[in-house]
């Protein structure tokens, strides 16, 4: 009669399944029993639940194993199930390995009585006894010893193909952080969140910017998804945003056209936009696209608008304006002797697209992305690759006035 098992194992435990396979398979054979035939599919994703929320958070590479073989049988005997018999009087039924739906029916529907054997009939304690039927449809309750010489199977044999039940209930997880290390996210999703976060906190924080006591949002995604501790509400409060989705498509579409550009990080944030999921070692590099998209935006933004860019102030006289850094750019070092001046170009943009610019030896600069007032003398009117610009000099920099209501 034969017995066919199928059960699913993350793709990394493939291996070691075949091998447990295989040292059952040799330690039937030394009883003289046939062991299983064991056939694995490719891998495929499957979902991946997360054991304290009950929610899926991710795919992992999953294969589906399929054992056949036949079920023991001897002279018209067959053995059914193991009864172990509790202390308390209660009874646990393990059926044998591929039963039919027919014999585990009769094997579930047996009346077992506690510590007899139909064998030997010795009156005794026994923690297991076995239930074996013949094609006449007689069951019997034997003993551990009395299994080989009432049937003719070898008990040792049979234990050894039961092993087979054991490894497809073992947990075969591989963890990482505690998130099974070939755990994948689908891309959209981290995008959406990535998305909602910086919406939430008003800016993108990559790790360097660690020391400024914000949560990195690569951190914040990883939260999101692999801490069991992160607050419900937090996250629903992501979930909540209306934009999130739309926003992270329109990431997801950017990055994808890095794809195959000979800047290393363009086409790396490219292969990961293009595929569906991604590992949770690669997250963070998939969630720092949204920096370089924003910037994208901006610049567009402020290109767009600088094209009505027009001649402010008067040469000579103090201007003041409420701006915003568009740029921060280093310049080559002056040199006095053994003195050395570091210099920067500073751009800024006024709400009207109008552009100013700062040759600035300060030491302390502002940030491209602030908002602030600057205040400087006028030094001339020019232009830029077709834009017209107003150049500055001796600045002060501070933070804009509210205005009153």
């Amino acid at each position: 009669m034969s017995a066919g098992i199928s059960f699913s194992v993350p793709a990394t435990a493939e291996r070691r399944v075949r091998q447990m396979v295989e040292a059952t398979n040799a330690r039937a054979a030394l009883h003289g029993l046939t062991g299983y035939q064991m056939s694995v599919t490719a891998p495929f994703l499957s979902d991946y639940t997360d054991p304290f929320s009950g929610g899926v958070i991710g795919q992992r590479p999953t294969v589906t194993v399929q054992l056949t073989g036949a079920v023991p049988r001897h002279q018209g005997w067959t053995v059914l199930a193991r009864l172990d018999h509790e202390e308390e009087g209660e009874m646990i039924i393990s059926l044998f390995p591929g039963l039919s739906d027919e014999q585990a029916a009769a094997a579930n529907g047996y009346r077992a009585v506690a510590n007899l054997c139909h064998g030997c009939r010795a009156a005794r304690h026994r923690t297991a006894t076995y239930l074996v039927r013949h094609d006449s449809g007689e069951f019997r309750q034997l003993g551990s010893t009395c299994v080989e010489p009432y049937t003719g199977l070898p008990i040792k044999g049979l234990l050894a193909l039961w092993r087979i039940q054991a490894i497809k209930d073992s947990d075969w997880d591989e963890k990482d952080g505690g998130v099974p290390a070939d755990l994948r996210v689908p891309v959209a999703e981290v995008l959406r969140v990535a998305a909602a976060v910086v919406a939430a906190d008003g800016r993108y924080y990559s790790r360097a910017d660690e020391w400024r006591r914000v949560m990195p949002t690569a951190h914040a995604v990883e939260d999101y998804f692999f801490n069991a501790k992160a607050p419900q509400e937090w996250k629903a409060a992501l979930d909540a945003d209306p934009d999130a989705r739309t926003t992270g498509e329109a990431i997801r579409a950017w990055a994808a056209q890095g794809y195959g550009d000979d800047d290393a990080y363009r086409h790396k944030i490219g292969q990961l936009a293009r595929v569906e999921t991604v590992s949770p070692r690669h997250l963070s590099v998939l969630v720092s696209a949204i920096a370089g998209w924003r910037r994208d935006q901006e610049r567009a933004e402020a290109e767009c608008a600088a094209e009505q860019s027009t001649a402010q102030g008067i040469i000579g006289q103090r201007h003041t304006v409420p701006a915003t850094v568009t740029a921060v750019i280093p310049l080559e070092d002056r040199h006095y002797g053994y003195r050395v001046q570091s210099r920067n170009l500073i751009k800024f943009q006024d709400v009207n697209g109008n552009v100013f610019v700062w040759f600035s030896s300060a030491a302390k600069l502002p940030a491209r992305g602030d908002q602030v007032e600057v205040t400087g003398t006028v030094k001339e009117h020019g232009s830029h690759s077709g834009t017209v610009q107003t150049v500055l000099t001796r600045c002060r920099i501070s933070q804009p006035q509210p205005v009153a209501a």
